[in-house]
This record gives C-alpha cells, sequence and structure tokens, in this order.
C-alpha cells in the first residue's frame, strides 16, 4: 500500500495533474462563508489552465449550486463543470432510462430540508403528503429535529416496499461552530436496514465520477479533493484516481477526540481503516 504524503499546499502537487474534481461544503466553504484560502487555491490552478469541476453530494441542480458558490463570493467560473447528485438524480427520473426509474412511478413523498421547487422543474412528478399516496420517497434532505419523525414513516414505506431515491448520500455535515449534524445519508441507512430499497446517488457510486468526467481525455491526470473519507476519498479510490484528504472537514471532531491535532500517524491510520479508505495525500486546509 503506497503510503500517505501529506502536504502543505496543492502547490506542491499542481503539476502532477490536470483535472480536479472538487468537494464544496468543508472544502470551499461551510455552507454559509467560503473558505478563501482554498478559493485562492482554485484561482492559482485556474491560472495554470487546470480543468477543475465541482463534484458534490448536494440535492441540489448545478444551476442552484452556481448560484450558492456567487452568494459566497466564489466566482462560478473559476469552474468547468457543475456536477451534483441532485443534478444526477435529475437526469435520472426525467430520461427514465434506467429500468429502476422506469418502473418508479410518478408520485412521490418528499423529504427535504426548505424548499426546492427549481428541482421539480421539467420533472413528471406529483409530490405528495401521506406514504399511503406515494409510489416511492425522494429523499432530497432532513431536517434534524424530525429524526424520530422519520423512523416511523420509514417503517410505514418498508411494510409498503416502498422503493428510495436518496439524492444525499452524505451521512454528517460540519456547521460553520463545528457542530455536527446527521444528513439524508443516515435515513437512508435505517432505511436499508430495515429491509428497503435505496438507489443511491452522488459520491462515492461510480455514476457521480463517470458524470463528472463526461469528455475528460483518457490520459487525464485526476486530483479528487474532498473531506469525506467514506464519500470522497473511498470514491476516489474505487474509481481509480489520486485524492487529497482535508483533515479540517467533519472528519476533525474526530480527530481531536483522539488528540490527534498534529495529524499523528496513528491517529490517522486508524481513521482509513473505520472508513475503509486511504487519500493519496492529506492536507489540514485546502491552501495554495
Amino acid at each position: 500500500m503506497t503510503k500517505t504524503r501529506a502536504i502543505g499546499g496543492l502547490r506542491e502537487i499542481a503539476d502532477n495533474f490536470d483535472t480536479y474534481l472538487v468537494d464544496q461544503w468543508g472544502v470551499l466553504h461551510d455552507g454559509h462563508t467560503s473558505h478563501k484560502p482554498a478559493v485562492d487555491a482554485m484561482h492559482q490552478l485556474k491560472a495554470r489552465d487546470k480543468r477543475l469541476h465541482i463534484l458534490s453530494n448536494s440535492s441540489r441542480r448545478a444551476s442552484t449550486t452556481y448560484g450558492n458558490l456567487l452568494r459566497m463570493n466564489i466566482d462560478p467560473n473559476l469552474f468547468d463543470r457543475f456536477i451534483t447528485s441532485g443534478e444526477e438524480v435529475w437526469h435520472a427520473i426525467r430520461s427514465r432510462e434506467d429500468s429502476f426509474y422506469a418502473t418508479l412511478g410518478k408520485r412521490c413523498l418528499v423529504l427535504q430540508w426548505g424548499h426546492d421547487d427549481h428541482f421539480f422543474e421539467g420533472l413528471d412528478l406529483e409530490q405528495v403528503d401521506e406514504i399511503d399516496d406515494a409510489d416511492f420517497i425522494l429523499l432530497n434532505g432532513t431536517e434534524k429535529d424530525r429524526f424520530p419523525e422519520y423512523d416511523i414513516l420509514l417503517q410505514s414505506a418498508a411494510e409498503r416496499s416502498l422503493p428510495m431515491v436518496c439524492t444525499n448520500g452524505d451521512f454528517v455535515s460540519i456547521m460553520p461552530d463545528g457542530e455536527l449534524v446527521q444528513c439524508p445519508g443516515v435515513v437512508a441507512r435505517r432505511y436499508e436496514a430495515l429491509g428497503g430499497q435505496v438507489r443511491w446517488h452522488g459520491k462515492p457510486t461510480e455514476g457521480a465520477y463517470r458524470m463528472a468526467l463526461t469528455n475528460t481525455p483518457e490520459n487525464a491526470r485526476i486530483l479528487a479533493i474532498g473531506d469525506s473519507l467514506y464519500h470522497d476519498i473511498g470514491g476516489a479510490q474505487a474509481y481509480g484516481v489520486a485524492s487529497l484528504f482535508v483533515t479540517a472537514g467533519i472528519h476533525r471532531p474526530e480527530l481531536d477526540e483522539t488528540q490527534a491535532k498534529d495529524q499523528s500517524e496513528e491517529a490517522l491510520t486508524r481513521l482509513y481503516t473505520k472508513y475503509g479508505a486511504t487519500p493519496t495525500y492529506i492536507t489540514r486546509e485546502l491552501v495554495w
């Protein structure tokens, strides 16, 4: 097994790659404010004619992601492509070419946080309020105070053998104050444990990488950057591309709890084993 290399900044390895798959939350921003050093690093890469693709497990569509970056003063034009798991799901439902989607039905019970009417534009779906009226569950988001309620709903759905589409497979996200909150992936896993059928989208599934790398030259030298060992690093590893693990994201509390603020090798190795993923490179924060 190749040993993970710690780096002080992207400048140390930038010449080794020409295509970058960049996660958003925990890397470029915290959901509210941009991480300026990370954005500066993107400018440096762009100045060197690197291909930069956003690869995110956001349930929002790509155009919504574009607007969110603008709101946080991140120039969307830095990026050649925006691939979100929400965009992947939208196209799957729209085309219904896949056998799973061909038989899915049109009536969906939607779990989400906030409102995202844009996601449903162009889709022949009917949103319903009761599980008994649904053909499937569309898991677009979660609200942290509703998890006990979700358990009751999932039990009813499992009894009816309703399929679930998970547009965001993340298990946790980290808030600006450092709080970890549960994400839709937790609900999807609970549903599987009840015997429910879940169609996962986004990282670490192969489909997310195929979509992100469409029309990318076969000889491209690719680096995936992210803060989730299971999703970003594990997905890159399974797809066969190099990865950079940013430790100041969702795994920061785990590292701090083991008193590994200096990123000691022992603590990191335990973390890699726990999540079944080993990065090519590691850095605390994304900087140039």
